[in-house]
């Protein structure tokens, strides 16, 4: 886990505008994370957003269903295979911050994609470093003495996979875990967290993935592939990707998958998220026998299964089709 840690601390003394005020902590995603709504509703999260461009049109992706409505309707054929993302350099992020967190936070936690496929974590870094004299100044003039603390971590995993060290990390601070010891657990977290990929059109997922540097999809693979309605399941963990099973055909891939995560529920997660995100409308994944007993076993074992449209961004770079699925627990891709 890479994580910018600086302390923040202002002058000495007691907070001097709102003694009584109580601490709290705030939490950052980038758009491209897929995290429940519940997530999202909290007052303490904020979004980074990530534009897209596709041809002449600028999508915003920050979790807006209206916007994921939009893209899905207009890429519906792949057209997002030729999309460049455009993420906030390190002067828009030190904007961002200010504006978010400067007065009403003590404590802020920014997670990002993984740095191995994505900027945003660089950016980030440096945004947080940029504002922290302002963060400085804007704290005194208003009368706050109390420290201030800004970790940026990077989840060496994407979309589902980044979702759920984020989760686990309101988890975390809902039930009041110090802060001493919430590092070391998001640690365990993220080193634990599996995201399962399963692209529809292996042609449109591999000329994505050479674009963020990634060759777990090879030309072979695309050229049998699609003679064959061979979908590959992918699995990414600790910033590095690889294939993991062949299928033939999208329900295969599906029920292979739905399974394996629900032997891995009943086995015992680290933590009890389950995360589905998928590029396409979700009535497509209704009516799946194993998607009924991962719920099922998901149930039994007090585990939140989250079935979620995906980021913008996920559906740029796996394509129309494409599932995610993570978990975090210690498993073997053998099982497959």
């Amino acid at each position: 886990m890479q994580v910018l840690d600086p302390e923040r601390t202002a002058a000495s003394g007691e907070l001097s505008s709102n003694p009584r005020r109580p601490a709290r902590t705030g939490i950052v995603i980038d758009a491209s994370c897929d995290v429940a709504p519940t997530f999202l509703a909290s007052a303490d999260v904020a979004v980074i957003p990530i534009p897209i461009r596709i041809g002449t049109t600028t999508y915003i992706d920050q979790h807006d269903a209206t916007a994921t409505a939009r893209y899905l309707r207009e890429n519906a054929n792949g057209e997002g295979a030729t999309g460049q993302s455009l993420p906030l350099d390190a002067a828009q992020m030190s904007s961002f911050f200010l504006e978010h967190f400067a007065l009403d936070y003590d404590s802020v936690y920014c997670l990002t994609i993984t740095a191995s496929r994505s900027p945003i974590f660089e950016a980030a870094s440096q945004g947080s470093l940029l504002a922290t004299s302002a963060i400085r100044g804007a704290r005194q003039e208003n009368g706050i003495a109390r420290p201030f603390q800004f970790r940026v971590i990077d989840t060496r995993n994407m979309f589902a996979g980044s979702g759920i060290p984020a989760m686990v990390l309101q988890d975390l601070l809902r039930a009041q875990v110090p802060a001493k010891d919430i590092r070391g657990e998001l640690q365990r977290i993220i080193d634990a967290t599996h995201t399962y990929y399963v692209p529809d059109n292996l042609g449109y997922a591999r000329a994505r993935s050479r674009v963020r540097g990634d060759r777990s999809i090879s030309l072979v693979s695309v050229l049998l592939g699609g003679a064959l309605d061979i979908k590959p399941i992918v699995l990414g963990r600790q910033g590095d990707t690889h294939p993991v099973a062949k299928c033939r055909g999208r329900d295969d891939a599906w029920t292979r998958l739905f399974a394996f995560a629900a032997t891995r529920v009943r086995a015992g997660l680290h933590a009890p998220h389950v995360i589905v995100s998928y590029a396409g409308p979700l009535q497509d994944l209704h009516g799946s026998p194993a998607l009924d007993q991962l719920r099922t076993a998901c149930e039994q074992e007090n585990v939140s299964l989250h079935i979620l449209p995906m980021s913008i961004t996920g559906m740029m770079n796996i394509g129309p089709g494409g599932l995610t699925l993570a978990f975090a627990a210690e498993t073997n891709d053998t099982a497959f």
